[in-house]
């Protein structure tokens, strides 16, 4: 478990856009590594399925196609926030298609995105997203154990790596069979990289 510290790079008033993107295969612990990069870098963040999951709490459970609805509505959600914010971790099973562009759109000219990627075995990522337990909106009840593995099946046969975003790119192995992350210095990097693109929006006044 990641404990709480202090944020090494507190947000300050007229800074461009910084934003880290963590990348991985479901299961891959990035909403762990998100949490712990956040709370040291002092920036919010923006959990694509807690968005989900309020839409299914607030609009209720049904079956497909509202799923899939929902979850596009909260891509959305996701970015909207994200726009409105002066910086963000954004945590998400990211399309390797559809992502680069709204999230480029998104930095801007002048900001800054870094991609943190989760590198985690297929096998133990697929292992444990199984054994979770999930909001009923995701319909994992409904499913087959047959289902269920038939599914994992596919994200793992098109599973891309990183995404194609042609930012810096810091690769974190989050399998747990080495030594456990090191969310402080992995945020101290974090941090330089972001802070090498954070300038003035406006000159300091005199």
């Amino acid at each position: 478990m990641v404990s709480p510290a202090p944020p090494l790079h507190p947000p300050r008033q007229g800074r461009v856009r910084g934003y880290v993107v963590v990348s991985g295969l479901p299961g891959s612990g990035k909403s762990t590594l998100a949490r712990g990069l956040a709370a040291r870098l002092g920036l919010a963040v923006i959990d694509k399925d807690v968005l989900l999951e309020s839409l299914y709490d607030s609009l209720g459970v049904r079956p497909e196609p509202w799923r899939h609805r929902l979850s596009r509505a909260a891509d959305d959600l996701l970015y909207a926030q994200a726009a409105l914010a002066p910086g963000a971790v954004l945590d998400n099973w990211w399309h390797p298609d559809t992502a680069p562009a709204p999230l480029h759109r998104l930095r801007g000219p002048h900001g800054r995105l870094v991609q943190v990627h989760c590198d985690c075995d297929v096998a133990v990522a697929a292992a444990r997203f199984q054994a979770r337990r999930r909001h009923p909106g995701h319909l994992d009840p409904v499913h087959t154990p047959e289902q269920v593995a038939e599914r994992v099946a596919a994200v793992r046969a098109s599973y891309r790596g990183p995404l194609d975003l042609d930012v810096p790119l810091l690769r974190v192995d989050t399998g747990g069979g080495g030594a456990p992350v090191d969310v402080e210095a992995l945020a101290a990097r974090v941090g330089g990289l972001l802070g090498a693109g954070v300038r003035p929006e406006s000159p300091p006044a005199p």
